[in-house]
């Protein structure tokens, strides 16, 4: 913007660039701390997740009646967020990288897997056959890395430090 816009041009200029879905993007912000619109398991994982890591309060985020849990890894760390959330009342836990997804049996398990996930007591696990995905699961940083011929293994820790590939 030129130097010399005026207050009410800047603002005209600004109104003209927002993008039409702002009113949405401020109503998903409002509905952020109302766990009681969200569906039924999602309230339980999120009333949980709130006991469990009150430190994280601020990464819990609801929409369209499902809960999200996105928190940013360490330093150095590959897995950008962990990411815990409600899908049509399933529940999932991930990093941010892609094919890094794994369903939690129920609320409790969530819990647990977020815990193990953040002290790197279990990593994801993705197999690739070329750059198609074959598989994920969450394993033992320790576990052995065989892989079968024309397949790759990838380990990524919460941390980073325990990451591995063959």
């Amino acid at each position: 913007m030129p130097a010399s816009m005026s207050e009410i041009e800047i603002s005209r200029q600004l109104t003209e660039d927002t993008p039409a879905n702002a009113v949405a993007t401020w109503d998903m912000m409002r509905e952020t701390k109302h766990p009681e619109q969200l569906s039924p398991v999602a309230q339980r994982a999120w009333r949980l997740l709130e006991s469990e890591f009150p430190l994280w309060t601020a990464h819990l985020s609801a929409r369209d009646g499902e809960m999200e849990f996105a928190v940013p890894a360490p330093s150095g760390s590959t897995a950008g967020h962990l990411v815990a959330f409600s899908n049509q009342g399933e529940l999932w836990v991930r990093f941010s990288p892609p094919n890094m997804c794994y369903p939690a049996d129920d609320e409790n398990e969530m819990i647990s897997l977020v815990k193990q996930l953040t002290t790197d007591e279990i990593v994801f696990k993705v197999v690739m056959q070329g750059k198609d995905w074959v598989e994920t699961t969450l394993t033992k940083p320790q576990d052995n890395l065989e892989s079968l011929r024309g397949h790759s293994v990838r380990l990524i820790s919460w941390s980073g430090k325990l990451d591995r590939s063959c």
